[in-house]
């Protein structure tokens, strides 16, 4: 019977200090909040937390509880809790503050490489798509030329166009010709 007394005891004193941790994890997230305030954030803090502490719970009563949680499990971790914000919240608050603010600084250390990565991958991207893309042109027009060769062999130089709007314009050129030449019989240079 002593044996299970004693077993009990360990048990309440390390749900005690896990409600004491969860407390803990509860301030280091509030600051967190604190220091970026998004309505979006606050929503995955509180989700995180409430994971985190639904896990830890679940292992505690399977680990220690023998896969039963049993009430004076989570009256100590109710305690340990509450023991947390009335010693030590209000002192440890301006330490977690203190490391979120060197956690994101540290963040936007890191960041600057990436950023620089991401600009030069951008750039790159954009000098090979228009690299490609003139390619691409290049290519067309070549194998145009090449795969065509009875359009270069009529090609006379003057435009393209069909044969009959080529004939239509010989036959206007030789019409204003003739009738620029009865123009100037007309005024006397025969």
């Amino acid at each position: 019977m002593e044996n299970y007394v004693a077993a009990q005891i360990v048990t309440f004193a390390q749900a005690l200090l896990m409600g004491a941790v969860s407390g803990c994890l509860y301030d280091l997230l509030r600051a967190v909040r604190l220091a970026c305030r998004r309505d979006w954030l606050t929503h995955i803090m509180d989700g995180l937390y409430t994971a985190a502490v639904l896990l830890l719970v679940w292992l505690f009563a399977l680990q220690r509880g023998e896969g039963e949680l049993r009430l004076y499990m989570l009256a100590a971790m109710a305690l340990g809790a509450a023991v947390y914000f009335w010693l030590f919240s209000t002192a440890l608050r301006p330490m977690w503050g203190f490391w979120v603010h060197v956690a994101a600084n540290f963040g936007k250390l890191l960041w600057i490489p990436a950023k620089f990565v991401a600009e030069t991958v951008k750039k790159v991207e954009n000098f090979a798509k228009k690299l490609f893309y003139f390619q691409k042109k290049y290519a067309t027009i070549k194998k145009y030329k090449w795969d065509c060769p009875y359009l270069s062999e009529k090609y006379d130089g003057r435009g393209g166009g069909s044969n009959h709007e080529k004939e239509k314009k010989r036959k206007k050129t030789r019409r204003h010709d003739d009738a620029g030449g009865a123009a100037a019989d007309r005024r006397g240079h025969r």
